[in-house]
């Protein structure tokens, strides 16, 4: 999700491109292993606003039954980068004094990485689920109550605790 804007760059305010990406992302930093969907670069007064809608597919763990999948998330990107070295001259430029925004590198390259991995952190769930109705492991011996049920709570229990076994909801499968 690398491009070199060099040119870009160089061209008058307003002036644009037009990407597509359909990339496998390997960086271990990256909540997102794959990222597809249509870029679109502009230069403005002060480097270069890119607007992007991609589609990402982030591999998670549920937190219920700790099993692996995929969500796939929709991330709409609207930044402007700053170059850190002026295109022309090669002189390095110094931000506006109120500048939080993303950089283009010292080689002219825009990296979108950065800007997708904080979009889709900030899109996933804290409590992510592999589906809407899992019901997790047992407590007691770590089976995952989804492909098969313990007997782990069957077992009698004392009978000065049995008046709360009625408190408890059994899952329905």
């Amino acid at each position: 999700m690398n491009y070199n804007v060099a040119q870009l760059l160089k061209e008058p305010i307003g002036s644009e491109r037009d990407f597509s990406i359909e990339e496998t992302i390997t960086d271990a930093e990256q909540p997102a292993n794959y990222a597809a969907g249509a870029v679109r670069m502009v230069r403005t007064h002060q480097g270069i606003w890119v607007q992007a809608d991609l589609t990402v597919t982030v591999a998670q763990d549920c937190s219920r039954c700790l099993a692996d999948f995929s969500r796939t998330l929709e991330l709409e990107l609207d930044e402007e980068y700053f170059p850190e070295v002026d295109v022309r001259t090669g002189h390095r430029l110094f931000p506006p004094d109120d500048w939080e925004g993303l950089y283009i590198g010292a080689d002219h390259i825009l990296d979108l990485a950065e800007a997708t991995r904080q979009s889709a952190l900030a899109t996933l769930p804290l409590k992510p689920l592999c589906k809407p109705d899992c019901v997790g492991i047992c407590d007691r011996c770590g089976a995952d109550r989804n492909l098969n049920d313990c007997d782990c709570y069957a077992a009698e229990i004392d009978p000065r605790w049995a008046a709360l076994r009625a408190l408890i909801v059994e899952p329905q499968t």
